[in-house]
């Protein structure tokens, strides 16, 4: 196939990171023997004339900036050794705002303006039409340089993980697993920023391989393959004793389990021994197979805990009286002590058992599912769970997932036989495929449809059926040339006298791997502020939305010219949001907003806060995306994300945060009881532990997270060799976090971004770094809490003065802030549905996008619909 001429070329709306390269026409081939497959990579192409240049504006810099940081600036931020490390000398802060250090710099001299930060309060202040002549100056220079590298223009964007497998879905039907596919970098805080997703040879491999296995599951030949219906009973025995005859060519073995109860084998801890499962078989057809059991459970009361443990430490204390008769007074505090924490501890508030299916393939082990078992040994409950089986040989156990804590107090109990925990019962497991929801299964007939042309012309039916499919792969409709192209591909195909199935994967596995497939191009006619066509905006709503391809409706809408009709954008926006599939917005904006896809990277050590389990770390996910949810399908008044009287947990969180009642592993709107200090994106320990460090608190990284996250604001940058406090002070092993940070802020260079930091950062020590509640900074054994333990001081002061005394404090100062939290959501979700981050030309877009909000109830709805109606999302 020739590689298509770059004047041939579409030209796309993109930006490169160095426009003087004049990257022009193709640059990539990546080619396969049999299909003549092309892929093409369209890079930059600069268009001539097309943006404005920039020039620095020397003038009205000696006008208005430089007597302004003569009088109020140069004594501190001029010489060697500026304050702060931060030189205004025009070396360091020069006029040419297309350098991205330069209008770095010259951002944070406006933060500091317009805060007021500087000049320090002992110094004359600037009158402020002369501070504003200095921002508006920067302004101006600021948005000149941001238009003139087109950096307004929505970048051409590749699809990522998470897009690529929701428009596989709803293209071919088939849920497709991208964790293979190299992790999506972020920028602006979100991965589908196009100035961010490259592109690799190994990448375009992949995409190669992914269409064919796409394509394999999607399309069938032949008679519906005969399911099998395969039952796994687990019996007493030891590891590899008993097998079980399936087939001619299938005699897997079956694990049992520790202990059995008629049908019932008990699973009460995690040995590799007494999992229930089977391995070393392999199913007749790879495809969709449900794995299916018949399970129970049961957990013991508190009440049984102290009975199993009272004569085991009564037994403890009388050996160690008879070794050592002087210590009784201290044995018999230690088991006082003993029992209190078993009464007390609301570890042993147990919620149901707990297993977690695993399923290994070859090599290769994963697990499927983590899951409360609800039922009992007299109301059952069937568990399903589908899962993709290759013909390889394959495994499944059911193991323990439950995890009690190991603590001085029950180490030596804990682990014994009759230890009272939670237990899994686990009667008969069932594994029944290949299933199909019909025979050509939907995926096969959504590419293949019925046709009179299916037999009498198989040339025909082969290019309807591309041009139907290239026209939904390609979210625009496609030209005679672009058809004609992948026809002869099947043409080619059809030499090899394969069957039509096989032809035709051809053409559409070179659809999958076309760069009109992979990425969300726009056609630029080279003015920068032309509106993006129907077929473009349905493509920007429905990735905005539901990280995926428009649907029948958006693609109709499109084709009658419908979609630039503002009120009808609206429409779809309710209509959308609706729709199931906006659960993406869920998981991909508030995921990466609130910096969910943090928890578990530096995760709170295990010996210092036992509570922290594998369990919670899922729940307090889930919290956070169940909290944004709420506020997205009641239309609820976002401000209300400050600080609620409702939170959305599970039992687990229930039994963690101390709030009782809460019953089920499903995520409920829940009211906060008095004396509980939840409610509130601060309150979740999703964000409490993503902002420690995983030994203890950090209020620098909660008080920089609240300022860039929810309040918009930049704390400044950090000078160099800012780092931890010297550990050669005095005392400082038995400093709490709060004295540390005091002797780092009473560094002049630090105390700067310090001083607005860490107040906010102090309001929350009341949540240690799992975020549990505590009273006291432990000093004891492991972080325990000694009674002679300093008490937290949570009180501190805003940045604008305003005293605040511990969460509560920090949540009603921040609402009388709304507008700052308002304008942060409005940047952040902007900032996601154009695919790009925002500049300083941006700000009247999310003004105008938060007040829409703030006057229409304050909704995360009246934000995106504000977004959709804005000229940045209907243009170039």
């Amino acid at each position: 196939m020739p590689i298509p001429k770059p004047s041939k070329l579409p030209i796309v709306s993109t930006r490169c990171r160095d426009w003087g390269a004049r990257v022009r026409g193709t640059q990539l081939l990546a080619s396969r023997a049999l299909t003549g497959m092309l892929f093409v990579i369209a890079l930059c192409q600069r268009l001539p004339g097309a943006e404005p240049r920039f020039t620095p504006d020397n003038d009205g810099y000696n006008a208005v900036v430089v007597p302004f940081f003569r009088m109020h600036c140069a004594d501190c931020h001029v010489g060697e050794k500026p304050e702060g490390e931060f030189s205004i000398a025009k070396k360091h802060l020069g006029t040419d705002f297309t350098k991205p250090g330069f209008r770095g710099k010259w951002r944070e001299v406006i933060n500091v303006l317009n805060s007021h930060e500087m000049p320090p309060e002992d110094k004359p202040q600037p009158d402020a039409a002369e501070a504003a002549a200095v921002i508006d100056w920067i302004t101006k220079q600021a948005v000149a340089a941001e238009v003139s590298k087109r950096e307004q223009s929505v970048v051409l964007r590749r699809l990522n993980r998470a897009e690529y497998r929701n428009t596989i879905r709803d293209l071919v039907g088939v849920d497709f697993d991208t964790s293979a596919f190299p992790q999506d970098p972020p920028a602006g805080g979100f991965d589908n920023n196009g100035s961010a997703l490259t592109m690799s040879p190994m990448q375009i491999e992949q995409y190669l391989n992914a269409a064919d296995q796409i394509l394999d599951r999607a399309l069938v030949e032949g008679p519906r393959p005969e399911e099998v219906r395969w039952r796994f009973d687990p019996q007493p025995g030891p590891v590899d004793s008993v097998r079980v005859r399936l087939d001619d060519h299938n005699n897997p073995i079956v694990n049992g389990g520790s202990s059995y109860e008629g049908d019932w084998t008990v699973v009460r801890n995690d040995q590799w021994d007494k999992t229930p499962g089977a391995r070393d078989f392999r199913v007749p057809v790879a495809g969709t197979y449900v794995i299916r059991a018949r399970l129970a459970g049961r957990r013991p009361s508190r009440d049984d805990v102290i009975r199993y443990v009272t004569p085991l430490l009564e037994k403890r204390k009388a050996d160690d009286d008879a070794r050592n008769p002087q210590g009784a007074p201290w044995h018999e505090k230690a088991l006082a002590d003993a029992l209190e924490h078993f009464r007390t501890d609301r570890m042993y508030d147990f919620g149901p058992p707990r297993l977690k299916l695993t399923l290994g393939l070859g090599s290769q082990p994963r697990t499927v599912a983590e899951f409360d078992v609800e039922g009992s040994p007299e109301s059952p409950q069937i568990v399903e769970f589908p899962v993709e089986f290759t013909t390889e040989s394959a495994g499944m156990t059911f193991s323990y997932a439950y995890s009690i804590p190991s603590v001085p107090e029950n180490q030596f109990l804990q682990h014994g036989e009759g230890f009272p925990r939670p237990e899994a019962m686990v009667d008969w497991i069932e594994i029944e495929g290949p299933v199909y929801d019909a025979w050509p299964p939907s995926s096969h007939t959504k590419i293949l449809f019925e046709s009179p042309l299916q037999s009498k012309n198989p040339s025909q039916y082969a290019r309807a059926v591309l041009e139907r499919f290239m026209r939904e792969a390609y979210r625009r409709p496609v030209t005679k040339d672009e058809v004609d192209e992948k026809v002869a591909l099947y043409v080619a195909a059809a030499k090899k006298k394969k069957s039509f199935v096989e032809r035709i994967k051809v053409p559409l596995a070179a659809v999958l791997a076309s760069p009109s497939f992979l990425y969300l191009a726009e056609a630029h006619p080279g003015n920068f502020s032309e509106p993006v066509t129907d077929h473009e905006l349905a493509t920007r709503l429905s990735y905005f939305l539901w990280s995926s391809q428009p649907d029948a409706e958006l693609r109709q809408l499109a084709d009658a010219g419908k979609l630039t009709d503002p009120k009808t954008r609206q429409d779809q926006v309710d209509r959308m949001l609706a729709d199931p599939k906006a659960e993406a917005l869920v998981k991909n904006f508030a995921g990466q907003w609130l910096g969910l896809r943090e928890v578990g990277a530096n995760p709170p050590a295990p010996d210092l806060y036992p509570q922290y389990d594998r369990h919670l770390e899922r729940s307090i996910v889930g919290e956070s995306e169940a909290y944004f949810r709420e506020f997205l399908q009641h239309d609820l008044d976002v401000r209300q994300m400050i600080k609620s009287d409702f939170v959305t947990i599970n039992e687990r969180l229930g039994r963690f945060y101390g709030i009782p009642g809460v019953r089920g592993d499903a995520f409920q709107r829940v009211s906060v009881p008095k004396g509980v200090a939840r409610g509130g994106i601060v309150t979740q320990a999703s964000i409490l532990t993503i902002t420690s460090n995983g030994t203890r608190t950090s209020p620098v990284k909660r008080g920089t997270w609240i300022l860039k996250t929810l309040l918009g604001t930049d704390p400044g940058l950090p000078v160099a060799n800012a780092g931890e406090i010297s550990p050669k002070v005095p005392g400082i092993d038995k400093a709490t976090v709060r004295q540390r940070l005091e002797i780092h802020r009473s560094l002049q260079q630090c105390a700067r971004c310090h001083n607005k930091i860490d107040p906010l950062g102090f309001a929350l020590e009341n949540f240690n770094a799992a975020g549990e509640w505590r009273e006291q900074e432990g000093f004891g054994y492991k972080g325990r809490v000694q009674p002679d333990d300093p008490k937290i001081d949570a009180s501190s002061k805003m940045p604008d003065g305003t005293k605040i005394f511990g969460v509560a404090g920090l949540q009603t100062a921040m609402l009388k802030q709304d507008d700052l939290f308002l304008k942060s959501l409005a940047t952040h979700l902007a900032t996601y549905a154009l695919g790009r981050e925002l500049g300083i030309a941006d700000q009247p877009l999310v003004a105008g996008a938060a007040a829409a909000m703030k006057k229409d109830g304050g909704t995360v709805r009246a934000l995106v619909k504000a977004i959709v109606a804005s000229d940045a999302f209907a243009t170039k």
